[in-house]
């Protein structure tokens, strides 16, 4: 968790010249900051181990239609809900990282503080939106609880999980985006 992690050096002179990230950021905040980069690596690697069990399982679709004559049942519904867990959790390193879809405009021509403020703006609005996602999702999830998918013995609510776990990772990684942007700390992205 702390491999990347530097002290700020004691030297005022030199410290002011020092650019704060997250990853040299030192008390509670800087293990505040730490937590959030372990939690979107794991997110990460979700992502790209559910990636790649869906490229395996559209492999055995195709083996087993082509090859064997047999298209198994199960693998379709099985990469369908993968690929849910894979987008909501990388949407999620995506605000933390921010590579979210974003827009140059005027405001790069804008003083500082109209910058900050528009910033927060657009941050408190991905809060407002995970946490949405994630009341929907866990409604959802509990209301699709008693129904089983078709071709794959699992519960429907599995389809929703990915929706509230997301949203509650979005909002989080979001109010670290805001924290981040008011006591101007750069955030060092996830997987870099």
């Amino acid at each position: 968790m702390g491999a990347h992690m530097h002290a700020l050096p004691a030297d005022p002179a030199v410290r002011s010249q020092v650019v704060r990230t997250t990853t040299n950021t030192t008390g509670l905040l800087g293990a505040y900051f730490a937590f959030h980069a372990w939690l979107s690596r794991i997110c990460l690697m979700i992502a790209v181990v559910g990636t790649i069990l869906i490229v395996a399982a559209v492999l055995y679709q195709i083996f087993g239609r082509y090859v064997l004559n047999d298209s198994p049942a199960w693998t379709e519904i099985f990469a369908l809900v993968v690929i849910l867990y894979v987008t909501c959790l990388a949407a999620a390193v995506g605000v933390r990282d921010g590579r979210h879809i974003g827009m140059d405009s005027l405001l790069n021509f804008a003083p500082e503080g109209v910058r900050l403020g528009a910033e927060v703006i657009v941050y408190l609005g991905m809060v407002v939106f995970g946490l949405s996602m994630a009341w929907s999702g866990g409604e959802l999830s509990i209301e699709m609880a008693p129904y089983i998918n078709p071709g794959l013995p699992i519960s429907q609510a599995w389809s929703y999980v990915p929706l509230a776990a997301g949203g509650v990772l979005i909002a989080l990684f979001a109010v670290e985006r805001i924290v981040a942007a008011v006591l101007k700390i750069k955030v060092i992205p996830s997987w870099h």
